[in-house]
């Protein structure tokens, strides 16, 4: 049976002895795991290996220790450190068990026990809670379902997911050869679009501001889809293409992504696109156009007044 966070938060909540002590769990893993508390309160995730763990460092959320046993097999203990993150631990932990799950062997699976461990240090260093809020949830979906339409027009998949620039922290979230785009996730009833700083629209070539018109909805919405499932329908689109592969999941890491259940079951509708071209006369504020004193903005937009501006 695949663990899951409510699964193993009941396990959790089962032991009595909250001041030292653990509780063995899924016996049908290559590695031995248990949960617990190492000291008062403070949970623990504890792994049991025959293969030699190296160091590894702790965060300033979780603080990670390793040992080797009296029996000469190796330990290795994950103590959530944060009172705030109690409520995605049992998601890391969760997470974790089942990535390393696929190993073949004890040696695998513990590396991928201390990789998944360091992006999920990642994510906490930069988002307390781990997961996106639903605002950034949202906006990665816009910027994924435009980078699909991007593979109907540019030969290369590795120039596609090298375009996503704002994975990587850009001003513009896609620059490629011919122009640059902005994308922004909206509700389909919604009028005014935020932008975020003097810098997002600022480029000397012509470029876009794209709309994506996405909406949460039921689970049994037809054409509705996850997060999650427009993240697997890309990946086995570059499935022929490692490098571009790689270089999707890494961009994915550092929008503060990663393949969680959480993230497979709120469905959303994509109903439109409208696209504005955004050249000299496009009403923007950018750092030439407002005082020298005023060094950051955010403003809102008007959709219906940008029709001079809206393309086809």
């Amino acid at each position: 049976m695949k663990l899951t966070p409510e699964i193993l938060q009941k396990q959790w909540d089962s032991i009595e002895y909250k001041e030292g002590g653990f509780l063995q769990i899924d016996t049908q893993h290559l590695l031995e795991w248990h949960i617990g508390y190492q000291s008062i309160n403070q949970k623990t995730l504890l792994l049991v290996s025959n293969v030699e763990i190296s160091i590894i460092d702790s965060s300033k959320s979780m603080a990670v220790t390793r040992r080797r046993r009296d029996d000469n097999r190796w330990a290795l203990t994950f103590e959530l450190l944060m009172d705030e993150q109690q409520s995605v631990f049992s998601i890391l932990c969760c997470d974790v068990i089942e990535y390393s799950r696929s190993a073949l062997n004890e040696k695998e699976a513990l590396s991928l026990v201390i990789s998944r461990y360091k992006q999920w240090s990642k994510l906490l260093e930069s988002q307390k809670s781990g997961l996106m809020d639903e605002i950034k949830r949202k906006g990665l979906l816009g910027e994924l379902l435009f980078l699909e339409q991007q593979f109907d027009r540019i030969v290369s998949c590795l120039s596609v997911i090298q375009g996503w620039s704002g994975a990587d922290g850009a001003d513009q979230d896609f620059i490629y050869t011919d122009r640059w785009y902005e994308v922004k996730s909206i509700g389909m009833s919604t009028t005014t679009v935020t932008i975020s700083s003097l810098e997002q629209l600022d480029c000397p070539d012509e470029g876009e501001l794209v709309i994506m018109r996405i909406d949460k909805v039921a689970p049994d919405r037809v054409g509705a889809v996850s997060l999650y499932e427009v993240v697997e329908r890309i990946k086995k689109t570059l499935i022929s293409d490692v490098e571009a592969l790689d270089l999707f999941r890494i961009k994915l890491v550092g929008y503060g992504y990663l393949d969680i259940q959480e993230y497979a079951e709120q469905k959303y509708y994509y109903s439109s696109t409208q696209k504005y071209k955004v050249d000299n006369t496009f009403p923007k504020l950018t750092t030439k156009s407002v005082p020298a004193q005023i060094t950051a903005v955010h403003y809102d937009l008007s959709l219906p007044a940008l029709a001079d501006w809206k393309k086809g």
